[in-house]
């Protein structure tokens, strides 16, 4: 039956409430009372056995949300409100910089929506007309939420035709889009929240640098000898490698979390204003290492399909910290989640590993799988 102890909850099966449920009947009624399901006592039985079973789950899936490790969506963050954690919501894409050629004094309308390589939308902000000479220059937004990446010179297409508009480009990068957090990633940065107050600690600082909104991956390195390490790091320095966020974030964290007299290291320089006194702030940013996976693979039987694509999937959707390797070996459980074939031979950028650095990123860009 329900028990609920210092062991965690235990609850009972369909079948195990309904038989205990028939004890109980017969012990009231008689052993030779039907229960039988198509008689009315039996149906009943039934109904209670149900209703019992699903306050049962009912239960059990409260416990279970009110742990941390487990719960998802609104619970889990109900339990990281606690620590003063919130998820980090998505917001727009923006472009300051889009230039528009074609008839001198057309006029694009406002929210008009133009389209990307990628097949992302985006909406002019405000209504543009073209001069004399057929160019204009106006602003993009992402029509929504989310991190979406162009780069300066990249064109777009009209959603619907717009009369008098030849090419619209972009004259500078987007920036401003962030992703909404995963789950997983509001778990890792509640996991890592009792290490934010420290002081004196490189993981305080790498857990504050995590909890700022935009960064995706950090890593804070110590040297705490008297010699320049093997990461090129100065003697007793701390250097943050941070994916994400804005500089002038990043330098007020650093600023406020490490202490006095210890230096930092880092091709990244900002100053920051803290106390009435302009503090200068070093820091990296990490490089992104496009790796390439490569495998052979065979059918177990002959006529069987194998889903490419899924593996392809679940090798793009790896995550990869700064600084790890990718071993072919640690990356073989990820393609067995798709049944119907062994390997033959892998392989991640023509090798058995693909080294990364200090300051770099893995990240599975292209996936070849060939069926032999």
């Amino acid at each position: 039956m329900l028990q609920i102890s210092e062991n965690g909850i235990q609850i009972d099966d369909l079948s195990t409430i309904q038989n205990r449920l028939v004890s109980a009947f017969k012990s009231i009624y008689g052993d030779d009372i039907n229960l039988d399901s198509d008689t009315p006592d039996g149906q009943l039985l039934g109904l209670f056995s149900q209703e019992l079973a699903n306050v049962h789950q009912v239960v059990s899936f409260i416990v279970q949300m009110l742990d941390p490790y487990q719960a998802t969506g609104q619970w889990l963050e109900q339990r990281a409100m606690y620590a003063g954690i919130t998820r980090i919501t998505a917001s727009y894409s923006y472009i300051d910089d889009v230039i528009i050629t074609g008839t001198p004094k057309t006029t694009v309308p406002i929210n008009s929506i133009f389209i990307d390589r990628s097949k992302n939308k985006w909406v002019s902000t405000e209504e543009t007309t073209l001069n004399s000479n057929g160019s204009a220059r106006t602003k993009f937004r992402s029509l929504e939420l989310g991190n979406y990446i162009i780069n300066a010179l990249e064109e777009f297409t009209p959603s619907t035709i717009i009369l008098g508009i030849e090419r619209v480009t972009s004259n500078s990068n987007s920036y401003g889009g962030v992703d909404e957090e995963t789950d997983e990633q509001l778990l890792n940065r509640f996991m890592l929240s009792h290490s934010i107050n420290n002081f004196d600690d490189r993981q305080g600082l790498q857990s504050a640098l995590l909890n700022i909104i935009g960064v995706s991956k950090c890593i804070v390195y110590e040297n705490f000898t008297s010699n320049t390490d093997e990461k090129n790091i100065p003697p007793h320095s701390l250097n943050a490698v941070v994916l994400g966020g804005s500089d002038e974030k990043i330098a007020e964290v650093i600023t406020k979390k490490k202490i006095g007299g210890c230096g930092l290291f880092g091709k990244i320089e900002k100053n920051y204003l803290h106390n009435g006194l302009s503090r200068k702030v070093f820091f990296d940013r990490p490089k992104k290492i496009d790796v390439n996976v490569s495998m052979l693979i065979g059918r177990y039987k002959s006529f069987d399909d194998i889903n490419t694509e899924q593996i392809q999937k679940n090798l793009k959707n790896l995550n990869f910290n700064i600084g790890e390797n990718v071993y072919a070996s640690r990356i073989v459980s990820n393609i067995n989640l798709v049944d119907g074939f062994y390997i033959k031979s892998l392989t991640v950028n023509d090798s058995n590993i693909a080294e990364i650095g200090y300051r770099e990123y893995a990240q599975i860009n292209n996936v070849e799988v060939l069926i032999e």
